[in-house]
């Protein structure tokens, strides 16, 4: 099953453009089976998550993409919006009391602009920050990172053993799909999702590849 973990709507983030309707709308044009919105400390209301996934006939799942003090969390089966910045640990003790999952947004945005050679990150530096203990999978490609950016996450989680999940961060239509999850088996709900996540029941992808 092919999703887009990682979508922004303007009903919910005030940096996104993208209507609700027309990022469904064009999830199932480009052949998606699913679609997750992941707003900024903001969740959906799961009666208007289910409108739409009876309406386009896509399932529409909702998660919320939360700042911490070691970068953005995606999680997945919290039932509280998180506004306040907080650390990973902190986080991972909310989750953990809910029953949800946690994937490490995009990694290493941002650490290619000066290239690795100029900050002196190596891979063996960049496995071993803590952060990577706090959850239950890594974006390993974003479609708003860099290839250079995704190839990095991809070898950190190849020697961690840690799943990889693919996302576009879609702010517009044209965004969404360009990188997605494949799930080994049909997700119908948030549990079942929470459960191939932590279960590393997934690997990304970028679309169409």
């Amino acid at each position: 099953m092919i999703v887009d973990l990682h979508v922004h709507t303007s009903a919910l983030s005030a940096c996104s453009c993208l209507d609700p309707e027309d990022a469904v709308k064009r999830a199932k044009e480009i052949g998606l089976e699913g679609i997750c919105f992941t707003e900024h400390c903001r969740l959906w209301p799961v009666s208007d998550l289910e409108r739409l996934s009876q309406k386009y006939e896509l399932p529409v799942f909702g998660g919320m993409e939360v700042e911490t003090r070691e970068g953005h969390m995606l999680v997945f089966g919290l039932s509280t919006e998180i506004k306040e910045l907080i650390t990973a640990a902190e986080l991972r003790d909310l989750v953990d009391r809910e029953g949800g999952a946690i994937i490490y947004a995009h990694p290493f945005r941002g650490f290619l602009m000066f290239s690795f050679g100029d900050l002196r990150l190596t891979v063996d530096e960049a496995c071993g920050r803590p952060v990577f203990e706090t959850v239950n999978a890594v974006e390993a490609l974003s479609g708003k990172s860099t290839r250079g950016e995704n190839d990095l996450a991809l070898e950190v989680l190849k020697r961690l053993k840690i799943p990889g999940t693919g996302g576009s961060d879609a702010h517009s239509a044209g965004e969404v799909g360009r990188c997605v999850t494949i799930f080994k088996k049909r997700i119908d709900n948030i549990q079942d999702l929470v459960t191939c996540l932590k279960r590393g029941e997934c690997r990304a992808a970028y679309r169409g590849k």
